[in-house]
């Protein structure tokens, strides 16, 4: 790109200003000859030639004195009222008599600068435009301009040249001056783009806010040359209402009727705004020195940019997903649209519940679903849309709608008719939801059994002593003997928070409880979160003796302690049903045939349901340790019956009950994350010596649900 200089002539010299005195003036009828010599001459002192023959009397009369140059502006106009003009020549010589003489003299060209003023006298004056075109400015001039005044109207350096004195000169340059400034700086432009219809569809009533656009119109509608769309919901010119009776199209009086609602200055958008179709980019530019005309005009294209009820034309859509997963909306959409036919498979997808199927990671992972339930109800075979290469997912619908999911970009690329997309476009805004969450608050705690909690905590939730927390029912199954060993927790407590917190602190107080874990983990609807708390026990596998006797042992490691796995699934009324999976692996004595250790391993896995905030308590998992020892002075301890007064024997037992307590909380939106956030700092605070949770205050009317089988203990 090259620059200018936006110099495109050669202005004049700039005027001096007339250097004569100041001076009131006072004429009485005076000839007018006397009245140029005595301003000319005695006040403003420049040369002047009188071309004769100049008659005429002059009354003047000013308040005090004058400037010089003003003087001979009064002079002026008196000469223009008496028929006579004043002109100065390139050498600065005034020529004064009737507007024919001086003609023939040539006059000094004038400029029109601002920083300027105009010189007096009668002449050329070039008038440069900076923004307007010169061709509308003389427009704008002409009505209010003698004939002669405007000599030329040059639009190559956009000027104007035309001819009078002083006074015209500057009532002119007002006028410019109005007109000539930045258009474009008050001008409010919108580029609108087009979804369902073209520019040439939309033309047709486009032209009815342009200038002219009623003429074309009319001539457009009477020659039956209206543009069509393929169909009647895509034809932009149903505001042109068709007569039944009239199935060429053209409007009755078009050229009178259309012609009067678009040419005539009552039209309030006449000239007010333009519109331009821009076909390249299937969209409308529309000019407006109004800004709220901008919002007027998207407001009508949106009325007229609508997909039709029986749109044929197959289009490409792209819908970027923004809270779930693109290939389970897709798969969503072939049990909702049905009929539908999917690709060979490639990867498979985990289909509508990813969390249950195999290989859900732990404490929940990374992937993406929600609202998986629903559409699990909608089509059991959701998941028969397979993964044809790198995170793409394609299902065909008998009807030609295709649905391809794009996992890389996460975005679901619809192609088929407008009013498909429509449909299409309305399911996925409903599904597109952020996935509803539940953190996950366990607590692994041993507590040690003696005096009165012997038989187990049971006893303890369900005994109702001094005031108590709460009432339970204890029930015994059937045929069940107290020295029956079960496998895992024996029983269930649903309650709330405080209850537990409440006996456990009080037992805290006599130190018979011990935290193993409290873990608290994030984890998504219908995704599984696993908690392992224990220690990796060395096991001997083999034994390898080399031919030079060397012996070298294979050690692997088995995992000891609790597992627990859940797997939350929420309801739109904050119930929560868990999938609880539970083992317990402890270490037994050493096996006297193998040499090894023995292990004791316990599992359980059940399914309950909760509201958000209450807490499970899985319990009745209780041990027994039992330890024998013998000290005293060797061999002499060892004598039958005499050994006993040379040595000591002791024997210790303990039990200890293992409970897991969680509580749920459904998490919905960010704004809850953060008050999660806010309430587990405000609980570290609460936190006080010799406390084992914080103290909160206890509902003692909780809604208690116990569901207990016999509780014994176990001896590894």
């Amino acid at each position: 790109m090259i620059r200018g200089d936006d110099k495109v002539i050669a202005g004049p010299k700039a005027s001096t200003p007339l250097a004569g005195g100041a001076a009131g003036l006072k004429f009485e009828n005076a000839p007018l000859g006397d009245v140029v010599h005595v301003i000319m001459r005695e006040l403003a002192k420049v040369n002047y030639l009188i071309h004769p023959p100049i008659t005429g009397a002059v009354t003047l009369s000013t308040q005090g004195n004058v400037s010089a140059d003003d003087a001979v502006f009064l002079l002026e106009n008196a000469l223009l009222a008496n028929g006579f003009v004043m002109a100065q020549d390139a050498r600065g010589t005034y020529h004064i008599g009737r507007p024919d003489v001086v003609r023939n003299v040539v006059p000094a060209v004038r400029q029109a600068i601002k920083s300027n003023p105009m010189p007096p006298g009668h002449g050329a004056i070039i008038i440069p435009l900076k923004y307007i075109g010169a061709a509308e400015m003389a427009a704008i001039l002409k009505p209010m301009a003698p004939g002669e005044a405007i000599v030329r109207v040059d639009t190559v350096r956009n000027l104007l040249v035309m001819t009078g004195n002083r006074s015209q000169a500057e009532g002119w340059l007002d006028i410019v001056s109005t007109f000539d400034v930045d258009m474009l700086k008050g001008m409010s432009v919108a580029v609108i783009p087009l979804k369902y219809i073209t520019t040439k569809e939309v033309q047709l009533a486009l032209q009815i806010f342009s200038p002219g656009g009623g003429a074309a119109l009319a001539a457009s509608a009477a020659s039956g040359n209206a543009t069509q769309a393929p169909a009647a919901g895509n034809q932009p010119a149903q505001a042109l209402a068709r007569n039944p009776a009239n199935p060429s199209g053209a409007l009755p009086g078009a050229g009178a009727a259309a012609g009067g609602a678009s040419m005539s200055p009552s039209f309030p958008l006449f000239g007010a705004l333009r519109v331009v179709p821009l076909e390249r980019l299937n969209s409308v530019l529309v000019v407006t020195p109004r800004a709220a005309y901008i919002d007027e005009a998207k407001a009508w294209l949106d009325k007229i940019d609508r997909p039709g009820t029986s749109a044929s034309e197959p289009q490409l859509f792209v819908f970027p997903v923004q809270n779930g997963s693109a290939a389970h909306l897709a798969n969503v959409l072939s049990g909702l649209f049905g009929s539908g036919s999917a690709q060979p498979p490639g990867t498979p997808n985990s289909g509508v519940a990813p969390a249950l199927a195999q290989g859900a990671g732990v404490m929940g992972g990374n992937a993406q679903g929600g609202g998986g339930g629903a559409s699990a109800a909608l089509n059991p075979n959701a998941g028969r849309s397979n993964v044809q290469g790198a995170g793409i997912t394609t299902v065909n619908f008998a009807s030609g709608l295709r649905v391809m999911a794009d996992g890389i970009n996460n975005a679901v690329l619809i192609y088929g008719t407008a009013a498909e997309y429509a449909k299409v476009e309305a399911t996925l805004k409903r599904l597109d939801v952020p996935p509803s969450q539940v953190l996950i608050e366990a607590s692994i705690v041993e507590v040690t059994l003696n005096d009165d909690l012997q038989y187990g905590l049971q006893w303890a939730f369900s005994e109702q002593k001094n005031g108590g927390i709460g009432q339970g029912v204890l029930s015994r199954a059937a045929g069940a003997a107290l020295g029956s060993t079960p496998a895992g927790f024996s029983y269930t407590w649903a309650t709330s928070t405080g209850d537990v917190r409440a006996v456990l602190n009080a037992l805290a107080d006599k130190s018979l409880v011990k935290v193993i874990s409290s873990p608290s983990l994030m984890v998504m609807d219908n995704h599984t979160a696993s908690i392992a708390v224990g220690t990796q026990q060395p096991v001997q596998s083999g034994q390898t003796i080399t031919t030079g006797g060397n012996v070298s042992s294979n050690i692997q490691y088995k995992d000891t302690g609790v597992n627990l796995s859940v797997t939350p699934s929420v309801n739109s009324g904050n119930m929560v049903s868990m999938q609880l999976n539970q083992s317990v692996t402890d270490v037994g004595s050493i096996d006297a045939a193998t040499g090894q250790r023995s292990f004791l391993q316990r599992q359980i896995g059940s399914k309950v349901a909760v509201r958000s905030g209450e807490t499970i308590v899985l319990g009745g998992l209780i041990r027994d340790n039992s330890t024998a020892g013998r000290t005293g002075i060797p061999f002499l301890s060892d004598i039958p019956i005499l050994g006993n007064l040379f040595g000591t024997s002791s024997k210790n037992s303990g039990r200890t009950e293992l409970l897991v307590m969680i509580t749920p909380r459904v998490v919905r939106s960010d704004l809850e994350i953060r008050d999660l956030a806010n309430d587990v700092r405000e609980r570290m605070k609460g936190l006080l010596p010799g406390k084992l949770f914080p103290t909160a205050p206890v509902d003692w009317t909780p809604d208690l649900k116990i569901l207990m089988t016999p509780v014994t203990s176990t001896k590894p």
